[in-house]
């Protein structure tokens, strides 16, 4: 009786220490005005919908957004559509918001041209720096079986 329970204990530890699969979506905000703190211009309002569509039938448990207007402009139809609430977090502390969203799953995080590529590097993935001109990528990096995947998409309307 012993061993069984032995038995059973282990393996139920095993299953437990098995990684679990995870899938993160990152975007840069929409094209915006120009000024201090600007709002998303027409196109990058009908791109923030366009998100919407992107993500339609995707699980979803957060949404990320730095405390600009045009993250979160970019993250609220998402929001709405989904009825969730937008975190927000501080772009300074990437290495530690990485540690952390590592344990979580199904998430967006919006962020900028410089932040958006360097979390996902944080996360264990290589990829391109973005341009100022850059806008409408949505990536999807997923943790299979211990490899990470990154897929990027256009999600630009023009």
């Amino acid at each position: 009786m012993t061993k069984l329970i032995t038995l059973c204990t282990m393996f139920f530890l095993a299953l437990s220490c098995q990684a679990q699969d995870s899938t993160w979506y990152f975007v840069r905000h929409f094209e915006k005005q120009t000024g201090d703190d600007p709002h998303l211009n027409e196109l990058g309002q009908q791109n923030a919908q366009s998100l919407v569509t992107a993500l339609k039938g995707k699980k979803l448990n957060k949404i990320y957004s730095t405390q600009y207007n045009r993250t979160l402009e970019s993250a609220t139809p998402l929001a709405t559509e989904r009825g969730l609430e937008i975190i927000i977090y501080d772009p300074a502390k990437l290495a530690f918001f990485a540690e952390q969203i590592k344990a979580e799953n199904h998430i967006l995080i919006v962020g900028h041209s410089n932040t958006t590529p360097q979390l996902i590097r944080l996360m264990g993935m290589e990829t391109a720096d973005l341009t100022e001109e850059d806008y409408g990528q949505l990536f999807t990096l997923t943790n299979e079986q211990k490899q990470l995947n990154l897929l990027i998409q256009n999600l630009r309307a023009n």
